[in-house]
């Protein structure tokens, strides 16, 4: 009867400890469920409800409406030598209403579009130090000191930029880009894949360094300062918009009359940021020839 017993009794035994593992299994993945599920439905009701909003809808909708025009003015400016002028006719693609300027008040300052957003563990790229570094310590805090930021410039940075790139666990790279170093090398060597924000000023070096990047890496966010005639400044942005960014915020550098400062934003980005696309209004080449064709030339 004993040896019948034991069995049955081990048996008993051991199905009550898989029962009372599956109980807290089921409680402990249901609270981390139901925390995924809060956190993901609080998200998308707030993009619903702003993409909801009447005064969203109606800026849309006039956006929509004027942006072939848009696009004939601005093609029409890169044609002349004004650049003042083409600035005026660069209209923003996509709404972000909670634009950041991160950086210095004066020259070297960029809007970025909510930047508490970010993705945990993003990479941060800054392009263009000449240990001038008040953009990326403002933009580690700004982001919640969660993120990786790597620095690179044609030389060598201080001591002192040395030691503040240290503080915030960051990379530093020398080099002339994309002649000495590509960008894409950079994330190689810090083991890094994709790109949330990348801030990029190096003296027009960016019309080679830039297209090789967002061909074959996903970035979010793009601020961009541009140099050059207005032909210039069109080509470049015409590059950018190929990939599937729109701009967001124009700043004209006052200190710089050919410069012009650009914020733009990837299209699978926007709804991470809680930004609304507009009419896209940079013309891509077919526009251009099309545009040509029709002034008769």
């Amino acid at each position: 009867m004993s040896r019948d017993s034991n069995p049955c009794s081990l048996s008993i035994l051991l199905l009550i400890a898989i029962l009372v593992i599956s109980i807290s299994n089921y409680f402990t993945f249901s609270k981390i469920e139901y925390h995924l599920i809060s956190s993901t439905d609080t998200d998308s009701s707030n993009i619903i409800s702003l993409y909801q909003s009447e005064s969203i809808k109606e800026l849309r909708k006039n956006a929509l409406l004027t942006a072939e025009n848009d696009r004939k003015m601005l093609f029409n400016a890169s044609r002349l030598t004004n650049n003042q002028d083409f600035y005026k006719m660069v209209k923003v693609e996509a709404h972000c209403a909670q634009k950041e300027r991160i950086g210095e008040k004066g020259d070297g300052g960029k809007y970025v579009c909510n930047p508490k957003k970010v993705k945990k563990d993003c990479t941060l790229l800054s392009l263009g130090l000449n240990n001038q570094i008040g953009y990326d310590q403002h933009i580690y805090e700004a982001t919640g000191r969660q993120c990786k930021i790597l620095g690179a410039d044609l030389d060598p940075q201080n001591q002192q930029t040395k030691d503040s790139y240290a503080k915030m666990n960051g990379e530093l790279f020398a080099g002339r880009i994309p002649n000495e170093i590509t960008i894409p090398q950079m994330l190689e060597k810090a083991g890094r894949k994709e790109v949330e924000l990348l801030k990029i000023d190096i003296e027009g070096g960016e019309v080679i360094a830039l297209e090789p990047l967002i061909k074959d890496y996903f970035v979010c966010q793009i601020f961009i300062e541009i140099h050059g005639m207005p032909s210039d400044h069109l080509r470049m942005l015409q590059i950018i918009a190929k990939y599937g960014f729109r701009i967001f915020n124009v700043d004209e550098n006052l200190l710089c009359p050919l410069c012009c400062e650009y914020s733009m934003i990837n299209e699978l980005c926007m709804a991470q940021f809680g930004v609304v696309p507009l009419g896209i209004t940079i013309p891509q080449q077919i526009d251009v020839r099309r545009m040509d064709h029709l002034d008769g030339n």
